[in-house]
């Protein structure tokens, strides 16, 4: 989280006071300051005497430090009325359009405007991966000896192996996917993707295209992306096994949901490349099964989401203890049995509900809900409307 200007550690810099200043203060000389967005800083003030800063507009990030040294600089966010001390090197950064201050110092004063040898590298909370469109998502069934003699197309293309083995050239060069293995195809590279005599594959194809990319992003998103076979990781597992439940739902905002799960892995590729190494294959191999044993607990879900379906059930029919199947779930998906189990069957009556084959008291008894209060205060919990208020909202949207 940021640290604001109130914060202890700003202390070494200066603090925060409360009464805002007289204009007219006979000791002090006054300047209206106007800080933009931007993120490089090279360019510093300091100040020999007390400084003040009030913020009239805008929301911004303090720069501070000691030393005229680009690793010395540290950050906070600028409360509205803040005292630097003298001899501190500071700026100001915009994180709104324009940024609008009262900057008061000694008449007196001796100001140093110093260039760092070095520039300062702003974060901003921004969208540095922006994924404009999906333009197509598959789930692909190769038989032996299938052959794809291959293609270039403008736009990104994401396989992952989900079972079997798949054989794929890019540009001339050879790779070869095992199962959970994933690679990135590039705009204008050249692709062909085939099986051989022995192996099968079912893979899931995503095609999306990126927002203009800068030359330097492009270059060093390629060096991440393109060209290199993604080994198995649990975290992209999970996002995909999300991708294509997500989208099968029908239920609003699936495709915007669809979009922030592609874009999450894609950055968890690119922060992959910076990570430690693979663990190793026998704990690669137990994920593995762990994978396999919850896909078939989800399959099992699936199968009898009209019944009611109780936790010492699945642990029973699956021989687990409850400990390790919250564990299980806790790791796959980040929640909990119950509430994976009563969010399906909420997806499942808004399927119904757009299919007006069904009525309200219908679809709470076919669910397997205790009543048909239960099932709307439920409904109203995750989709903060009621089931006749979604029919509502649905049926009109789509006249």
């Amino acid at each position: 989280m940021q640290r604001e200007t109130s914060n202890d550690s700003f202390l070494d810099y200066g603090s925060v006071y409360h009464q805002p200043i007289d204009r007219e203060h006979p000791e002090l000389i006054h300047q209206t300051m106007v800080a933009l967005t931007r993120r490089y800083v090279s360019q510093f003030y300091c100040f020999n005497c007390d400084t003040y800063l009030q913020v009239k507009s805008g929301i911004g990030v303090l720069l501070v430090s000691h030393t005229a040294e680009t690793a010395d600089v540290q950050e906070f966010a600028m409360n509205r009325l803040i005292h630097i001390r003298p001899n501190i090197y500071f700026a100001v950064v915009s994180t709104t359009q324009k940024l609008e201050y009262d900057l008061y110092a000694e008449s007196s004063y001796s100001l140093h405007i110093t260039d760092f040898p070095s520039q300062y590298e702003f974060l901003a909370v921004l969208p540095r991966i922006e994924i404009q469109k999906i333009l197509g998502y598959y789930y692909r069934l190769r038989t032996e000896n299938y052959c794809f003699h291959g293609e270039r197309h403008d736009f990104f293309e994401l396989t992952y192996v989900d079972t079997g083995e798949l054989e794929t050239e890019v540009d001339g060069t050879l790779y070869h996917l095992k199962e959970k293995d994933l690679m990135i195809y590039g705009p204008g590279q050249f692709h062909t993707q085939y099986t051989d005599e022995e192996h099968r594959a079912s893979y899931i194809t995503i095609l999306f295209d990126m927002r203009n990319l800068t030359p330097v992003e492009r270059e060093v998103w390629y060096d991440a992306l393109i060209n290199r076979v993604f080994h198995y990781d649990q975290k992209i597992n999970t996002l995909l096994k999300a991708f294509v439940r997500e989208s099968t739902t029908g239920i609003p905002y699936m495709n915007s949901l669809m979009l922030c799960l592609l874009t999450e892995t894609i950055i968890r590729l690119l922060q992959g490349t910076y990570a430690s190494p693979m663990a190793p294959a026998s704990s690669t191999a137990h994920q593995s099964a762990m994978d396999e044993l919850f896909d078939r607990i989800i399959a099992y879900i699936d199968d009898n989401i009209y019944d009611p379906l109780t936790i010492p059930e699945i642990c029973e029919h699956f021989s687990l203890s409850r400990s390790a199947l919250q564990l299980l779930f806790k790791n796959s998906v980040d929640q909990s049995p119950k509430k994976y189990i009563n969010d399906k069957k909420l997806e499942r009556s808004c399927q119904m509900l757009l299919e007006n084959r069904y009525t309200i008291s219908e679809i709470s008894l076919r669910l397997g809900y205790s009543s048909i209060h239960y099932f709307s205060k439920s409904f109203n919990m995750k989709y903060h409307m009621s089931p006749s208020e979604f029919v509502k909202q649905n049926c009109q949207s789509s006249v």
